[in-house]
């Protein structure tokens, strides 16, 4: 029987919910050793690992479908050994999938924006994970909408506060929508209970996904836009370009406005 406690990758949101994107449940067997299921709470595949730290250090990997649940390995049955659950979004991809078709605008085109940071931005867009990232500065309440079709992976709305302190950065509102080349679109900072979707569902470009927010790490309103892709160890974003509204190209030779 699989034991009832849950192994969980978990935020804690502010309100006190709690946002899961994979659980570990642990089966002792009649020989003594232990079975890992593993359930991803994801609309998207999600690559998982399980380890156990102690000698002889076994570890089992997988990649699960969208809520998918699977028996993944099997481990010592020592009792002083924890297994341990390390999740990453998105099916493992040696090599980028390259994107050559521009991306629509993420925003309605009659809405009042700025472009406050773009690739390499000095404020925080110099780590893997949001390099090739653009910053949208508009009004609290203005749509999110989808930048290029796909299948709502992940949505976190159930945050609500948002600042500069770091206790923040792991604490932020987001919609992720898989692409049919494996890259995943990323809508960040957006404002808490404004997700119009739900993992699982289908998308069109130009479809309401949310409302721009400043929740997380975030010092105003605006909308964080990367396309991203698991490479079998961490999360890396893809450059990218997208029409604007005033005519002008985002992407890898854009800046912020004067």
């Amino acid at each position: 029987m699989f034991a009832a406690g849950l192994v969980a990758i978990a935020i804690s949101g502010g309100s006190g919910a709690q946002v899961v994107t994979a659980e570990l449940s642990i089966e002792r067997r009649a020989d003594g050793t232990r079975a890992a299921l593993v359930r991803n709470a994801l609309g998207g595949p999600l690559q998982v690992t399980v380890v156990n730290p102690a000698p002889p250090r076994e570890r089992a990997e997988a990649t699960l479908e969208a809520f998918e649940t699977r028996a993944i390995g099997r481990f010592s049955g020592a009792a002083s050994s924890r297994l341990r659950l390390v999740a990453q979004v998105g099916t493992p991809m040696p090599l980028p999938p390259e994107q050559r078709r521009p991306y629509a605008f993420p925003l309605p085109a009659e809405a009042a924006w700025r472009l406050t940071q773009g690739f390499g931005g000095r404020a925080s867009h110099r780590d893997a994970a949001n390099f090739h990232a653009l910053d949208l500065a508009a009004a609290e309440g203005t749509p999110v909408l989808a930048a290029r079709a796909g299948t709502v992976m992940q949505v976190i709305d159930s945050f609500h506060e948002g600042g500069m302190e770091a206790r923040l950065r792991d604490r932020m509102n987001l919609v992720r929508v898989l692409h049919d080349d494996g890259s995943m679109g990323l809508y960040a900072h957006i404002a808490a209970g404004s997700a119009r979707v739900r993992p699982g569902d289908s998308i069109g470009a130009g479809e309401a996904l949310a409302a721009v927010g400043s929740v997380g790490w975030s010092s105003a309103p605006h909308l964080h836009f990367a396309v991203q892709f698991n490479d079998g160890r961490e999360l890396l974003t893809l450059p990218f370009r997208m029409a604007a509204p005033d005519g002008r190209w985002l992407g890898e030779r854009s800046a912020p406005a004067p």
